[in-house]
């Protein structure tokens, strides 16, 4: 998966997740992420809060069926 716009304050990656993976999202505490820093090779691994993700999904589900 390739960055496909960076800027000063960090890089955007486009990210689809099936459908398999929306119930653990929506059910997950942490989602971790392992990447390569392209100019040292460096591993880096993030970790973001899946605090709210569930509510906002099913809000925006509720917003689409109007």
């Amino acid at each position: 998966m390739a960055f496909s716009t960076c800027q000063a304050v960090g890089c955007l990656v486009p990210v689809a997740f099936n459908a398999d993976i929306m119930p653990l999202l929506q059910n997950g505490t942490t989602l971790k992420i392992n990447a390569v820093a392209v100019d040292s090779g460096q591993p880096i691994s993030f970790a973001i809060s899946l605090n709210g993700f569930g509510g906002a999904l099913a809000r925006t589900a509720e917003l689409s069926a109007d």
